[in-house]
């Protein structure tokens, strides 16, 4: 293990618990950026963990900046639970954090609405709609555009959105000279690709 893996640790145990928190108590200025790093690495494998150094992490926060990383893992971590509940009342908690901090941006824009729309949450609709409107100029990569027309698509039962959801699903380089791979849609929207498809028709 290298000397800057000790908070990146992938798995968990009482031995790997220990060694974190005896290099941990000797951090200082970056112990809450630690934290945040460990809680984000953990929260597939081990949520229930990422939740418990999350909320060590706002008990004992010097400062706020790491804030919203540590509600994306805390986000994370419910998905991996299947809490959906939980997990959109802290997309709503970084959407507001965002707002109060514009420098502090995540792709939560698109998760929160897109996660609405996948699951039919109809009583988010309309919170769904309006984050979208809201943010429709940050969009960049074509996985961006997707998300953004597929939830509209999805929500409103919109075959043009959905036709421009699925022109997005299709674009194979990114449009960036040295990134040409970065944010494309991935096999892991396949569901929402056949659905796309379903209203498109």
């Amino acid at each position: 293990m290298s000397s800057d893996d000790w908070y990146r640790n992938k798995d968990w145990n009482e031995s790997i618990e220990e060694n974190f928190y005896s290099k941990l108590k000797r951090a200082r200025s970056q112990r809450d950026q630690y934290l945040v790093i460990q809680a984000l690495t953990l929260t597939d494998k081990h949520p229930k963990v990422s939740l418990r150094l999350v909320d060590e992490y706002f008990e004992s926060r010097k400062e706020k900046y790491d804030d919203v990383r540590a509600l994306l893992a805390k986000s994370n971590a419910f998905i991996a639970l299947g809490d959906l509940e939980g997990c959109l009342a802290t997309y709503k908690k970084v959407l507001q954090r965002e707002r109060e901090f514009p420098n502090h941006q995540t792709g939560v824009y698109l998760d929160y609405p897109y996660l609405v729309a996948m699951q039919r949450i109809e009583h988010e609709f309309v919170g769904a709609l309006d984050v979208l409107d809201e943010h429709i100029d940050r969009l960049t990569f074509p996985l961006d555009y997707f998300k953004w027309h597929a939830s509209k698509a999805l929500i409103n039962n919109d075959g043009a959105e959905a036709k421009k959801a699925l022109d997005s699903a299709k674009v194979k380089r990114s449009g960036f000279r040295f990134h040409q791979d970065v944010g494309l849609v991935g096999k892991e929207h396949e569901k929402a690709i056949k659905q796309l498809c379903k209203i498109s028709t």
